[in-house]
């Protein structure tokens, strides 16, 4: 049994650089981790370190690094600007959802994030008090049973399993644009668009936080670019990544995750958060 065990282990060890690559949007939290990885999926990356290793880096390094490929292959780079501190762990804010019920579905956020205005925008705030479990739901092995419904841990999927038209170009990721009223409210909606997608795509397994999207939301945007159009980028990537390779379906249980780290994302979704990652229950 310890003998399995080591070796499912170091097949694990082996595997995981190989994953980073394929999947490196999927990782990048960051615009100029994500400009790295369109870098890397056009074979420009030859005198740039390991993504790890460039992750590591300031963003005054990292503008530095990538400034001439990026030039050469014509992907904007703006300066890095300083922006106001960003709490490491945002959760969402309230939403409305088709579920009958009087109370409000919500996914909440702990802190107070400051979006940076590039843009008039109201910053984020806590538009309610948390509220775990809002749902009575009971997490049991890998099912959320909640009063809403049951709702079953999914991870990634296999091409083969997917819809005709999930990784064709017609495909958008299509996230909401800005437009005016709340900040919290709009990046809810645009996060419930994310997961969609990113489902939709067979990559449910490797979706970001809340937190990270949100932290993405304001770098993106302290750029003066275009969040949605980012993200566009960003999905027509990871289609042609996820057309040419294949996935593990299995899903694991972190340890000590308890139904009160979960929340409802709209009526099909709990995003549910362990140690920076994201575990997505679906509808059954």
């Amino acid at each position: 049994m310890k003998h399995n065990a080591w070796v499912g282990f170091v097949l694990f060890l082996l595997m995981k650089p190989a994953f980073a690559g394929q999947f490196c949007f999927a990782l990048a939290e960051t615009y100029y981790e994500q400009v790295y990885c369109q870098l890397q999926a056009k074979a420009q990356t030859k005198n740039l370190p390991s993504f790890n290793q460039f992750k590591k880096n300031n963003e005054q390094v990292q503008a530095s690094l990538l400034k001439r490929p990026a030039e050469r292959n014509g992907i904007k780079l703006p300066l890095p600007i300083k922006k106001p501190p960003v709490a490491a762990e945002t959760r969402l804010a309230v939403m409305e959802t088709s579920v009958t019920t009087k109370a409000t579905p919500a996914i909440t956020q702990k802190p107070t994030v400051q979006i940076a205005r590039a843009e008039p925008i109201a910053a984020i705030h806590r538009a309610a008090p948390i509220v775990d479990n809002i749902f009575g739901c009971e997490l049991i092995s890998k099912q959320l049973q909640c009063s809403n419904g049951v709702f079953t841990l999914v991870g990634n999927k296999s091409n083969q399993r997917l819809t005709k038209s999930a990784l064709t170009a017609e495909n958008k990721m299509d996230l909401p644009v800005y437009k005016d009223g709340a900040a919290n409210q709009y990046l809810t909606r645009a996060y419930q668009q994310y997961i969609v997608k990113m489902c939709e795509i067979g990559l449910c397994g490797v979706t970001m936080t809340f937190g990270k999207f949100t932290y993405l939301y304001q770098d993106i945007k302290s750029k003066g670019l275009d969040f949605a159009q980012r993200f566009e980028t960003m999905y027509s990537f990871l289609k042609k990544d996820k057309a040419s390779m294949g996935v593990s379906e299995s899903t694991v249980m972190p340890q000590g995750l308890i139904a009160g780290d979960c929340s409802p994302l709209g009526d099909r979704y709990y995003v549910c958060e362990k140690q920076g990652r994201n575990f997505i229950f679906t509808r059954q």
